[in-house]
């Protein structure tokens, strides 16, 4: 038998065979090995979280099933659809003076009432108001109730609340039914 340089146990093509097995083991590890585990730790990662998600689903299905009886509730007698007009180009001058009493009676401050001459002037059958009230939040909910009511009143586009120093200040934009 052959043996490599003098001091060494193994001939020069084991040692070098042993060599490639080493470096293939060692590449199989880097591609294979590695890659297998990151994404078992990412997988686990998501396993935590469906499990979070789920706890918390758990939780909150008492509460949504509570909701949810309350939602079958009666609407509100006074958002009745069936009672719905259109409002008569005459008294669209009116509107705004209508919006003011409903404000006042739910103890809010007028701060503007613009009609939106644009939508006034399309085949749309419908017209934009803006209303910016100031006023305590509590009492904001009567107004749109109240406004709601109204029987040419089709829907709520925009409703914004802001702090401010007297109170709150709500900004409305809604559309109502014309001729």
């Amino acid at each position: 038998m052959k043996r490599g340089r003098p001091g060494f146990l193994l001939p020069t093509s084991t040692l070098i065979l042993l060599l490639l097995c080493a470096a293939g083991v060692l590449v199989f590890a880097l591609i294979v090995i590695l890659p297998a585990r990151q994404l078992e730790a990412e997988l686990e990662a998501d396993i935590a979280g469906l499990k979070a998600r789920l706890e918390e689903q758990r939780v909150l299905h008492p509460v949504f099933l509570n909701l949810l009886e309350k939602s079958k509730a009666p609407a509100d007698p006074r958002l009745n659809p069936a009672a719905r007009v259109r409002l008569a180009r005459g008294e669209i001058a009116a509107l705004p003076r209508t919006l003011a009493e409903i404000a006042a009676a739910h103890g809010l401050t007028v701060r503007e009432i613009a009609p939106d001459v644009n939508t006034l002037t399309d085949a749309s059958h419908r017209f934009l108001v803006r209303v910016s009230l100031s006023g305590r939040f509590l009492d904001f909910r009567g107004f749109l109730l109240a406004a709601a009511s109204l029987g040419y009143f089709e829907g709520f586009e925009e409703i914004e609340v802001r702090a401010s120093e007297g109170g709150e200040e709500l900004n409305i934009k809604m559309w109502l039914a014309r001729e």
